[in-house]
C-alpha cells in the first residue's frame, strides 16, 4: 500500500475521532416545570450548580451528569429528583471508528466522554411535589383526663 494512502487514511481517522465533540453539543437546554408552579429548584452536578424558580429553562453541561434537583414550595414537602444525560447516536459513531481502526480511535471516545459529548438531557422535565398535609397528634395530660388534638407539620 502506498504511504500516501496510509497518511490520508490516518488523517481521516484522526479528523473524525471525537466527532461528537466536534459536531455535537456538550450542553443541553432543559425546561424545568413543577406542580405547583413557582417552586424553587436547586440543581447540583459535577462542577455545576444553579438555582431557578419554575417554570424555567436552564442550560446544563453534559459533563455535570447526574444532576440532583431539589425542589421546594410553601405547603409542599421538599422533593429530590435525579436528572441524567442519555447517550445519543454519536457514541455509536465512536464505537464504529474504534472497531474500524483497531482501537486507535479510542482517543476520540475519551475526549468525547471527558467533555460530555455524545449525551443529551431531556428537553423538558416535570416534577410533582407532594402536599405537606397536617398530621394529627394525640396527647394526654398526666392525670389522663384531657385529650388534645394537635396538628403537626
Amino acid at each position: 500500500m502506498d504511504w500516501r494512502i496510509r497518511v490520508v487514511t490516518l488523517a481521516g481517522v484522526v479528523a473524525v475521532a471525537a466527532c461528537a465533540s466536534v459536531i455535537g453539543s456538550t450542553e443541553s437546554a432543559v425546561q424545568i416545570r413543577t406542580n405547583p408552579a413557582q417552586a424553587r429548584c436547586d440543581l447540583k452536578g459535577r462542577e455545576f450548580t444553579a438555582s431557578v424558580q419554575s417554570p424555567a429553562e436552564v442550560v446544563i453541561p453534559h459533563s455535570a451528569a447526574p444532576v440532583t434537583v431539589n425542589c421546594v414550595a410553601p405547603g409542599f414537602r421538599p422533593t429530590s429528583y435525579t436528572l441524567d444525560a442519555r447517550s445519543d447516536g454519536w457514541i455509536w459513531g465512536n464505537s464504529a471508528f474504534m472497531v474500524a481502526t483497531g482501537g486507535i480511535a479510542v482517543l476520540g471516545a475519551l475526549v468525547d466522554e471527558s467533555r460530555g459529548a455524545g449525551r443529551n438531557y431531556a428537553e423538558e422535565v416535570q416534577y410533582d411535589l407532594v402536599p405537606d398535609k397536617a398530621r394529627p397528634i394525640r396527647a394526654r395530660n398526666r392525670s389522663g383526663d384531657v385529650d388534645l388534638q394537635l396538628q403537626a407539620r
